[in-house]
């Protein structure tokens, strides 16, 4: 009996160990997923490839790295189709100011390793962006710890590895950086309805763009949603309560 709980402890401590180590692939990172034989559902250059008659409406984030813009609305322009490059055109309201504001550049398509087809949108920060580097993918690795979960698009081990090598770099690279001259936003599903975005750069968050064609029903269905949601308990006391004291 002793040897078995020998046993037992031992392999409970290899799997804590494991645990603490184990590095995943995030399951929204298959090619499987645009394959064009199965009917894409990552397609960056269909989320892109818009006319400015079809504008798209910024409808929720899982992480507001902006806080202080909202009523976002990105309205697009073809620029080279053989390159897959689109003209942006992004207009929002500055809170902080108290006005609206007006910014303008390109973005392309582009594929992540492994994937035929482009699941990727890169925004140029500084004129036309490149297709140098190739990207990583979206939050493409999730490490797990004892305590906490982190995402990023290679694994932390190797983050602190670049970080370390960088720093005896040469001073003044030309080569593209995320976040100075480029951004890279993954699309995690789109349709021609909307859009799912992630930019591992920006907190790892998600975005819903919605066609804004598309606004006046979603936000009528929703309207008629609420009015069938019946009223909270503490609500209907509230209320009988009311009607009993105005009786009396």
């Amino acid at each position: 009996m002793g040897l078995l709980y020998a046993a037992l402890f031992a392999c409970i401590a290899t799997t804590s160990a494991w645990q603490a180590q184990m590095t995943i692939r995030n399951p929204e990172n298959n090619p499987l997923l645009n394959d064009p034989n199965l009917g894409p559902l990552q397609s960056a250059w269909k989320a892109i490839n818009k006319s400015k008659d079809d504008p798209f409406v910024l409808m929720f984030r899982s992480k507001n790295h902006e806080p202080n813009i909202t009523c976002v609305v990105v309205t697009a322009s073809l620029h080279n189709e053989t390159l897959k490059i689109v003209n942006f055109t992004r207009t929002y309201y500055n809170k902080t100011i108290g006005k609206n504001e007006t910014l303008k550049y390109q973005v392309r398509a582009l594929n992540q390793t492994d994937y035929k087809l482009e699941n990727v949108i890169r925004a140029g920060l500084n004129g036309t962006p490149s297709d140098k580097p190739t990207p990583l993918g979206s939050n493409m690795y999730i490490e797990y710890g004892d305590y906490s979960c982190n995402t990023s698009s290679k694994p932390l081990s190797d983050m602190l590895k670049a970080a370390k090598g960088t720093e005896g770099g040469k001073a003044g690279s030309a080569e593209p950086v995320e976040g100075v001259t480029y951004l890279d936003f993954y699309v995690v599903h789109n349709q021609p309805h909307c859009n799912v975005l992630r930019s591992p750069l920006l907190k790892g968050g998600c975005d819903f763009w919605l066609r804004k064609s598309d606004l006046p029903e979603v936000l009528e269905r929703a309207e008629n949603i609420t009015r069938n949601i019946p009223p909270k308990v503490e609500d209907r006391q509230t209320k009988e309560n009311s009607e009993t004291t105005t009786q009396s």
